[in-house]
């Protein structure tokens, strides 16, 4: 509960620093992709924040390995909008090291927080180690010398909370999931589909979808307990 307090204090605090624009173009990172059972593809573009996007916002994406005993993960930050990597602006990249283990058991959690200021925080953090690597950059017309750059991104720290972990999305998921294991039959598989329905709203992380969403499961979850 201290803790929940706290970033409802936060998040007070820094409402006044919000200015409201939209990012004009997708960022992502070059990803391999499975296209058929055990073939793979390289050099696809997948978006992690989208063309449109209200800003400031931070977006993660969960990443895994693709080759077994893999060793490092190179994560190439990208600009546009094509499918294939090689026909985006490419803006950088970070490589962190990950341990040794079957293809896609390993994971790293790829987080971008953009700002109204071209300012690009990535942060890469490996799933099972807690080991993160983060970078900054910034636009061209960026004159903000590292002091502001860091007073910045600290001011933008409340965005990197998941939506899923905001009480009011815990509580209801929580509810949710006792009364799916006490469910059975037509009743569980309605269930089910509101709880999926919201998780995939938690995921997308738009605000209006999620308060939907989540309005949605509370009232089938009131009707099931009448």
């Amino acid at each position: 509960a201290a803790v929940q307090a706290a970033m409802k204090e936060r998040r007070e605090e820094v409402k006044e620093v919000i200015l409201t624009d939209v990012c004009s173009f997708t960022l992502g990172t070059e990803v391999v992709v499975e296209y058929d059972e055990g073939k793979y593809e390289d050099g696809r573009f997948c978006p992690i924040i989208e063309r449109n996007t209200v800003i400031p916002a931070s977006h993660t994406e969960r990443l895994y390995t693709a080759r077994d005993n893999q060793t490092k993960v190179r994560v190439r930050v990208l600009q546009g909008e094509s499918r294939f990597a090689r026909n985006n602006l490419f803006l950088g990249e970070m490589e962190i090291e990950i341990p040794k283990a079957p293809k896609g058991q390993e994971s790293v959690d790829v987080t971008y927080t953009y700002d109204i200021n071209s300012l690009l925080e990535v942060e890469v953090t490996v799933v099972s180690t807690g080991e993160s690597q983060k970078m900054i950059i910034k636009g061209q017309d960026n004159q903000m010398t590292e002091e502001e750059v860091k007073k910045r991104m600290e001011e933008l720290a409340y965005l990197k909370i998941q939506p899923r972990d905001y009480e009011e999305n815990r509580l209801v998921l929580l509810r949710a999931e006792r009364m799916y294991e006490e469910s059975l039959g037509d009743r569980r598989r309605m269930l089910d589909r509101y709880i999926t329905a919201f998780e995939a709203a938690l995921k997308g992380g738009d605000h209006d979808e999620i308060q939907d969403a989540r309005d949605a499961l509370n009232e089938l979850l009131e009707d099931e307990e009448e």
